[in-house]
Parts: C-alpha cells; structure tokens; sequence
C-alpha cells in the first residue's frame, strides 16, 4: 500500500471513530475516505438481566396459547409451525432472523453474518421445499493463502486433490496432508463418537505438518467458533472428511435470505404477530401457566401463556427461565461463545474472483473473505461492477469486552480493510464504504463435549417451557438445526395444550 492510500486509511478510521462517538454526521469526513457504519445488536436488557438486575414483572395485559422468545431462524421457524394459531414472537431486535440477517449496498445483496449451508440431511430437503428456497449451488471449494500462493479448490477431503500439489512447500509437507485424508477415510465416526468428542482436534493433528493445523484453525473460528485447541475432535474430522463432499447453496446475501423465506411464508395475521423491539427479561412459571414479562418501547408488559418456546441461546436462556434443574442450569452455563464481528467491504468495482472462501493463512484481523457476489457470478461478469466483500473476523471470548468499544472496533475494521486491500493489490482506491456488524455471543462453540454431553441436557423438555435454537442440536450452529429444533418445539408446545 503505498504512503497516499496508508494516509486516507489514517483519515478514516480516525474520522468514523469520531463520527460514532460523537453525533457528527458521516458526511462531513473527507471526500476520499470510506463512509463507515456500525451495526449492533441490542443488548442492554440481556446485560442487566445477567447482572442480576431486578426487573419489575407487571401483571398480564394480555394472554395467548403459546410465546416464542427469540426471531432468529429457530424462532421464525417455530412462528410458521404454529401460523392459524395463538401465539406472539417476542425478539429483541429491530430486525428479525438473528445471525441469518441479510442487507444490500446498492442494490447489491452480503451476508452479517451466516454465509452457506448445505443439504446433508432430508429433513433439511423438505425445509429447503417447504420455504420455497430459491437458492444456487456455490461453486467450487474454498481457496487458501499459503506465504502468498492462492491455492484454489484447497480442501475437498480427498487424498488425490491435485491442488494440494500447488501448495507452496516440500513434498514431505504436502505429503503429510494427503496423509490426513488417508488416514480419516476409515474412522467410524458414529461408533467412536463419544470418545472423538471428549478430544480436542488439535490433539488429532499432531504428527502432520503445522501448515494443515494452521489451515483448520483458520477454518474453526468462522464455522464453530473455535480453533483447533478448542474443537471437538468428532467435528473436526466429521467436517475435514465430509463436509465438502455435500453440495453447499446460498443467495448473494447469504443465508440471511433463508431467514427472509420463512418470513415470507407467513400469513399477514401471523406477521402481525411478530414483535420487534421486544427484549424478555423472565419467564417463570405460574400454576399451570408461564408468564413471560418482557421489555416494549421501554415499558414492562407482561403476557400470560400456556406454553413457551425458548428459541433463544443458552447463554441468555439460564438467566431468563426460572426455576431451571440445576443440572440443565449447570450445562447451559457451560456453553461457550465467541464474538463474531463481520466486515463488509463495498467497492465501485470488482476486485476478487478467485474463488468463494477464501481464507489467507496467518491473517492477523480477519479469517476470511466471501465475495457476496460469487453465486451470481463466480469468476465471471462485468469486471467493472460494483462489488461487496464479506470479511469473516470471529474474536476469542477474552475480546468481547473490546468490540464493545465502538473507537476499539473501528480501529479493528481499519486493520482488517488494511490487510484485505493489501491482499488484493489496486483494490483499495476502490473501497467506497465498510459496514461493520458486531455480535457479543454469536457462534456456539463446538468444543469437546458440546455435542454429546451437553446438548442433550441443555434441550430437556421443562413442560409447558420447551427449548431450541441452533445451539440445542447438531455438531455445528447451523440454519437448518436450528429451525428443526423450532418446529419441534413448537409441536410439543401444541401438544401440551
């Protein structure tokens, strides 16, 4: 990066970081700088909830059969099970679809957050049927940066890739990862199951080379969450064999879209029903009933049901639910989550075509590039579009404190602009705006034990309370887990009336 583009970096991030502590319009940076915007969730009453605030809990203003705390795609999936009947959603949010939330720059659709899933299961098929989903197959795998060499196709699992030929170091070293794909073809991965989980993945890695280890824990954070030390050994190698053997689908602006299908299959009546704004505080329940007391417009309401949907993360879900068995208390606390933050690079024109994900070996501000585009247009197209980059940048839980700091994040987003134009020469004059989207527990983590151990209790029917969310099946966060576990939910709740 030359000594002109390095100042204008200067002028921006100082620049929106005085914008979002200050109420200065973004206009008034300079013409040459990216505008700049931050995205949130809103967190304030799940903060004083975990602080032990007292919350007041009011009398009922109104009853229904069945409340679904949470509008991400498990909540959203619960709304559409139980559309033509009683219910009210309640999401914290202004938006709805939680992580699975998509926007546009000019007209150009990216992801803040789920980017792909795939049909692995044929319950994920008749999902993918009953919403309508009109997405396109991604082609081609992932590409890694290895000291610099752009290796394409790099992970499909297989011995015999030829792009692992290209890998930019000794045949012993490219050797020793046609070895680990040897070496996982045969694992029985259902019957050593619960040993697999009790293991870290990077426990598995030793005796290959340190490149391939530097590559899972590149892939972990964006995916599960976690890198190779703190990975389930079972997800590890479920994913390193099988994953990129099932075709992976999505929309210009990722899965978000998913979320946005499923609210368009919903009635007017059953939108209408759809409160935003809505922060739950206490859930607890009263007889044969569960009042459910929740944050409006900044005032205490309280609503009266014969049933609940818990469609929220366990994080928040063990502070909200009174009177939890200390042993599904206990393992809810015990899940983990990493700080996703996720940047959008807008350019006036297109500057990266080498493939889906990428991901550049030792990044020091980010994990991973997507160009929202790439369904639309893979290596093809006008090469003088407008252009959007999704850069993955998940963060350790020690970091969440940081991004919370608005001046903190700013300065994250210009170190990761910074290194991401430096990796795609010439593009930097062309970065027009960065949208920055922040989330404090995002990403379930699939750590050792997460998936044998304690999802099974964290899901625990708790009549008439009934859990879901993404967090409560399946090795990894996943849209499709997540919306069975609503659907799910959502019947035992019916049938409990």
């Amino acid at each position: 990066m030359d000594d002109i583009s390095r100042r204008s970096f200067i002028r921006w991030v100082l620049g929106a970081g005085a914008a979002l502590a200050c109420p200065f319009p973004l206009g008034a940076l300079e013409p040459e700088s990216p505008k700049t915007s931050l995205r949130s969730e809103e967190f304030a009453v799940c903060h004083a909830v975990r602080d032990g605030d007292v919350m007041p809990v009011s009398a009922p203003d109104r009853s229904c059969d069945v409340v679904i705390v949470g509008g991400g795609p498990s909540g959203l999936a619960a709304a559409d099970e139980l559309k033509g009947t009683d219910f009210y959603l309640l999401e914290k949010d202004a938006q709805l679809g939680g992580n699975c939330f998509s926007e546009a720059w000019e007209g150009l659709g990216y992801s803040t957050a789920a980017a792909w899933d795939s049909i692995s299961d044929p319950e994920f098929a008749a999902l993918a049927k009953r919403w309508k989903f009109d997405w396109k197959q991604i082609q081609g795998e992932d590409t890694a940066v290895y000291d610099g060499v752009w290796v394409r196709d790099f992970w499909n699992g297989r011995a015999d890739n030829p792009a692992l030929d290209k890998l930019p170091y000794s045949k012993s070293i490219r050797d020793g990862f046609r070895a680990f794909a040897r070496d996982i073809e045969d694992v029985d991965l259902a019957k050593d199951l619960q040993r697999l989980d009790s293991l870290t993945f990077a426990s598995l890695l030793k005796g290959y080379p340190t490149e391939l280890k530097a590559f899972w824990d590149a892939f972990g954070p964006s995916n599960w969450g976690a890198r190779t030390e703190e990975t389930s050994g079972y997800v590890g190698l479920s994913v390193a064999r099988d994953w990129f053997r099932t075709p992976r689908f999505t929309w210009e602006g990722g899965i978000g879209i998913a979320s946005q299908r499923v609210l368009d299959a919903l009635p007017p009546s059953a939108k209408a029903r759809l409160l935003t704004r809505a922060s739950a505080y206490k859930v607890a329940r009263r007889g044969k009933k569960v009042w459910v007391s929740f944050f409006q417009d900044g005032k205490p309401r309280t609503i009266e049901a014969r049933s609940v949907v818990m469609a929220t993360p366990k994080f928040i879900t063990k502070h909200l639910v009174a009177g939890l068995p200390d042993d599904q208390r206990d393992a809810m606390a015990a899940m983990r989550y990493a700080p996703f933050v996720v940047y959008n690079l807008c350019f006036d024109r297109m500057v990266h075509n080498k493939g889906y994900d990428t991901y550049p070996i030792g990044a020091k501000n980010f994990m991973d590039i997507i160009p929202a585009d790439w369904v639309t247009h893979a290596e093809g197209g006008d090469p003088g579009r407008k252009q959007v980059l999704t850069v993955y940048a998940p963060q350790t839980e020690a970091s969440r404190s940081d991004i919370l700091d608005d001046e903190t994040m700013m300065k994250m987003a210009h170190a990761a602009a910074e290194e991401v134009t430096a990796l795609l020469p010439g593009s930097v004059e062309h970065l027009r705006e960065v949208r920055i989207s922040r989330r404090g527990h995002a990403m379930p983590m699939s750590v050792p034990g997460n998936y044998t151990k304690l999802q099974p209790l964290v899901r625990r029917d708790l009549p008439p309370i009934y859990f879901a969310h993404c967090d409560s099946q399946g090795e990894i966060s996943d849209f499709f887990y997540g919306a069975l576990t609503g659907i799910a939910a959502a019947q035992k709740a019916v049938k409990h009336l």
